[in-house]
């Protein structure tokens, strides 16, 4: 049987497989349905839970599920705090993760890997291995360590406006005077500082002030942007016209330090009335992927291109309001595309063994346009429409730069795609709070906050709950998923005594079943475990919660503390799971039931690499077409080892001479 010499695991975070079918039948994605229809699809893929991205991609990287590798969730406690929400930080460190990765275990065995924007990955701990990004959702987003968002050498988008925009550059047109090198002006030319903003900087840049300039190239009407770093023409970034992106830019950003920063950025002119009284430019992060990239040589193998790992691939822009969906999907067929330009890179020239990477857009997307594309929760037809083009060209850009990446591989590579959960359309919220305070185990002195567009990701990972006053509370709510008992003795404002642990535990699990919603009249909570039933799930360890709960699919936000056997409207938090090369069967759909931590064993398998010393998962039989290849091939080698015991017994002795009997 043919075997396969290397492993390309390809991820992609949240994708919808149900979506996913449908195009592929509709013939809109066809890189991902070569690889489907050429290998095996595991059709129940059952992600751990919680279903959040940090520990369901340390669980693919490593073969370990929560109980070995201890990330719980996107947020983890700060030890020596109070085990609340406001006392986490976001956990996207390999230093976190207390497992071992399938790179690191292969590194030491002499094999050559490459790690392309994998969370949970960075820093490198490899001695000759490659890593770029890792630390964040995105190649320069470095979230790890922080309460909310993330930091960006240089920094991340801003948009220059007329308009009231969050967060945005907001200026005022004066007329255009000083500007050097510009022989025709034209009418009305119309100019305005602005002072860029530098939002999420790693580091503190120097004061720094562009210049926008708009004219009017012909007839009556403003139609031409051009942003600069001067009033003058001949240093000028980029000039556009409403709707076109600029050529990369490369520059360098002064620093507070008196250091400078060497940044690639591109511009859009979003919006551009004929008086000029509106308009929006966006300005992609001004980046450098050298942060996060070990060795940083590794980038020299990248080609230049017009693509960028622009941070977030623009989704807070959207979310906010900033920019218009199309914009959204052109910022990430910018990001997918340099993701396809860094993977084609660092791969080929073959002189690889493992290569794993994610993909974020399509997580990104349903946290923007999931309430508008399920017939559960859309109340606007046209929006509808819209989130539907708008998906669609979502998972065009992944299938895209998939066929760029499939391209690069050697035949004999054995091809994964995986994605860490789905989702589903945003429902009701929940606080717990709201269960245990009437059961008197807390006291809340802040209700949770009101709806706002602004807290709309904040919303979307379960991070809106009530304040309460610890002195009195006995329940502490903590991230996506968990409840912890004030324990006396553990945490600084304990009030819980050791030996009322147990029974604290079971009063929060009877709260949280039995509160029905007053909104819905139906009961949010679908599942509440103490923590030492919680290993059912194989969550266990001091990053774990007290009390582990998980809501109805129609409550909540998407994922995160909704089950991965959860489907909803259009939504489901199954994930993709897809094996194709060299020993696997070719069209195969596969019913049993198989998780993420199985991927890393089944790999090392088919591959002949060696197993992390931490895996909990166990081999995939059936995606073989024969399962017994390695035995088959042991007995080979056994009985050619055999032989050739025996024909050095015979030393020179040909068959015909006599033997000793003496």
């Amino acid at each position: 049987m043919a075997k396969a010499k290397r492993v390309a695991i390809i991820g992609f975070d949240c994708p919808l497989t149900p979506v996913l079918e449908r195009y592929m039948a509709e013939g809109h994605l066809p890189n991902f349905k070569k690889v489907v229809e050429g290998g095996v699809w595991a059709e129940n893929c059952i992600v751990p839970y919680p279903t959040i991205t940090p520990p369901n991609w340390a669980t693919i990287g490593t073969g370990a599920l929560i109980e070995t590798h201890q990330v719980s969730d996107f947020w983890v406690p700060v030890p020596g705090q109070t085990p609340d929400s406001a006392h986490t930080i976001q956990a996207f460190s390999s230093d976190r993760v207390q497992a071992e990765f399938i790179w690191d275990a292969a590194d030491k065995a002499g094999k050559k890997c490459v790690v392309l924007n994998f969370p949970t990955s960075w820093p490198n701990h490899m001695q000759n291995g490659i890593v770029i990004g890792g630390a964040g959702l995105g190649p320069v987003d470095n979230m790890d360590g922080r309460r909310e968002g993330a930091v960006v050498s240089v920094c991340t988008q801003q948009m220059i406006t007329t308009g009231y925009y969050p967060g945005a550059i907001r200026g005022q047109w004066q007329e255009a005077e000083g500007w050097a090198n510009l022989d025709e002006p034209g009418l009305d030319a119309l100019e305005m500082p602005a002072p860029l903003a530098f939002p999420a900087a790693v580091e503190q840049p120097a004061p720094t002030t562009w210049w926008v300039l708009a004219r009017k190239s012909a007839g009556d009407a403003y139609d031409t942007i051009t942003l600069s770093p001067a009033k003058d023409f001949a240093q000028a970034f980029c000039t556009v016209k409403v709707g076109e992106w600029s050529s990369k830019v490369s520059t360098q950003i002064a620093m507070a330090d008196g250091a400078t920063r060497d940044v690639v950025f591109r511009c859009k002119l979003v919006e551009l009335s004929e008086e000029a009284d509106d308009f929006r430019m966006l300005l992609t992060s001004l980046s450098n992927p050298a942060k996060l990239c070990s060795p940083v040589s590794a980038l020299e193998k990248i080609p230049s291109t017009e693509n960028l790992p622009v941070s977030y691939a623009c989704m807070r822009d959207a979310i906010l309001g900033r920019i218009d969906w199309q914009t959204w999907v052109e910022c990430t067929d910018i990001y997918s595309s340099w993701l396809a330009d860094a993977a084609t890179g660092l791969l080929k020239d073959g002189d690889w063994d493992v290569f794993a990477m994610h993909s974020h857009p399509t997580d990104f997307g349903y946290h923007i346009m999931m309430t508008d594309l399920d017939p559960e929760t859309s109340s606007d037809p046209a929006k509808k429409v819209a989130a539907e083009q708008t998906q669609l060209g979502m998972y065009q850009v992944q299938d895209r730069m998939l066929g760029r990446i499939l391209e690069a591989l050697p035949r004999e590579t054995l091809v994964v795609l995986v994605s860490d959960h789905g989702a589903v359309a945003d429902g009701p919220m929940f606080d717990p709070y709201k269960a245990l305070a009437p059961n008197g185990l807390a006291v809340v002195t802040k209700e949770e906050e009101a709806d706002n567009p602004l807290l709309q990701l904040r919303k979307a990972l379960g991070q809106m709950q009530s304040e309460v006053d610890l002195t009195q509370t006995k329940a502490i709510t903590r991230g996506i998923c968990y409840v912890n008992v004030n324990l006396k003795g553990r945490d600084p404002e304990g009030i819980v005594e050791p030996e009322d642990y147990e029974k604290v535990q079971l009063e929060i699990v009877d709260a949280l079943l039995t509160y029905v919603d007053p909104r819905t009249g139906t009961r949010p909570v679908a599942l509440a475990l103490t923590k030492k039933d919680a290993r059912l799930l194989r969550m266990a360890g001091d990053s774990v919660g007290d009390v582990v709960y998980a809501l109805y699919p129609w409550f909540g936000g998407q994922h995160g503390n909704i089950l991965p056997t959860a489907e909803w409207g259009v939504g489901s938090l199954r994930g993709l799971l897809v094996f194709n090369g060299p020993g696997i069967k070719r069209g195969h759909r596969m019913e049993r039931t198989v998780g993420l931590q199985d991927i890393v064993p089944t790999v090392c398998h088919a591959c002949d690499l060696p197993v992390p010393s931490t895996v909990d998962g166990a081999v995939i039989w059936q995606v073989f077409k024969d399962p017994n290849f390695k035995e088959r091939e042991v007995a080979k080698l056994q009985g050619g080892l055999e032989r050739m015991q025996a024909a050095l017994a015979r030393k020179t002795r040909q068959p015909w001479d006599k033997h000793d009997c003496a």
